[in-house]
């Protein structure tokens, strides 16, 4: 498509011409705008998601909850952890743990009636000994054991 020489006329008489201009695509659009107007953009912009969660917990014949058991331990000499503070938290977030338990006078502990999930266990004992573990995978009716290692 070619625009031809269009010649554009003042009202003092005088001629201006423009250039040739060639275009290689038949599909262009112009769109003209007062380039006076005052726009206001948002550089930053944010965008906010959430999500809301409901879990539903039934012990009829149907039970999908799993459970996890285990031992806390100290890493030297394998002596087991009475009274260890152990967090259950939903997967990598661990703000707010999904459940509380203690090590018993063995060093066991059980989190029953836990969805099936992605999970992680911290252990703290003493305020120095600390365990973290890797994610736990929880399916629907399964028995997990979990051993606590705490350095």
């Amino acid at each position: 498509m070619e625009f031809k020489d269009q010649t554009l006329q003042e009202e003092t008489g005088k001629a201006k011409k423009k250039n040739k201009i060639s275009l290689e695509k038949d599909s262009i659009q112009y769109n003209a705008q007062d380039l006076d107007q005052e726009q206001k953009m948002d550089v930053n912009p944010t965008q906010l998601n959430s999500q809301n969660i409901r879990l539903y917990l039934s012990r009829g014949e149907n039970n999908h909850s799993g459970k996890i058991t285990g031992t806390a331990y100290l890493k030297e000499g394998k002596e087991i952890v009475k009274n260890a503070g152990i967090h259950l938290f939903l997967g990598h977030d661990r703000r707010y743990p999904v459940y509380k338990t203690n090590s018993d006078e063995n060093g066991n502990f059980i989190i029953d009636d836990i969805p099936p999930g992605f999970y992680t266990i911290v252990a703290k004992y003493d305020g120095n000994l600390k365990y973290e573990s890797h994610y736990i995978k929880i399916f629907g009716g399964q028995i997990v054991h979990q051993s606590v290692l705490l350095e």
